[in-house]
């Protein structure tokens, strides 16, 4: 029986990740064109950096009460994952999503973002949190910009152009 999910949308819950999860997370950033805009385009994540990860999701949930969460569809079908990191450069929570291509283009990511900073400033007293795309990726940023992100800067983070993007509590 699976738990109450932390937020839920129209179409999309959002639950913390469990052990048994760690698969989906392998099958999400095996896919190179997931990978595509992340980690300046590097090919897919090892199995140790995934571990990682994976890791730090659960962390950051235990002592933040948030973290990029398991995102699943009204049908309960794994569709890929969104929420907060901390952003290790500058300490700031930084909002960030990442869908299986099926479900690329159907409005998800957002769906989800905007709900995220409502949630967020529900949940926290954070006072802002920021985004960012690599800077050619016009969706991406599109995104950012649809749920009120308003752009910082575009500089070169891990070797490539980023837009960084800041969100205000409201």
């Amino acid at each position: 029986m699976m738990s109450e999910p932390i937020l839920r949308t129209e179409r999309l819950r959002l639950y913390p990740w469990q052990e048994e999860d760690f698969p989906l997370l392998v099958e999400l950033h095996g896919d190179p064109q997931v990978q595509r805009f992340l980690e300046a385009g590097e090919p897919a994540w090892d199995e140790a950096s995934l571990r990682r990860r994976f890791a730090r999701f659960r962390a950051d949930y235990a002592e933040h009460g948030w973290s990029k969460f398991k995102a699943l569809d009204g049908q309960g079908r794994f569709v890929g994952r969104a929420g907060f990191s901390l952003f290790e450069e500058t300490g700031e929570a930084e909002l960030g999503y990442s869908f299986k291509r099926e479900f690329w283009g159907q409005g998800y990511a957002t769906e989800i973002a905007g709900a995220l900073l409502q949630w967020i400033y529900r949940a926290t007293s954070l006072d802002h949190v920021i985004g960012f795309a690599v800077a050619d990726h016009a969706a991406s940023r599109r995104v950012l910009e649809k749920v009120g992100m308003r752009l910082t800067e575009v500089r070169d983070y891990q070797g490539i152009p980023n837009a960084f993007y800041r969100h205000d509590r409201p």
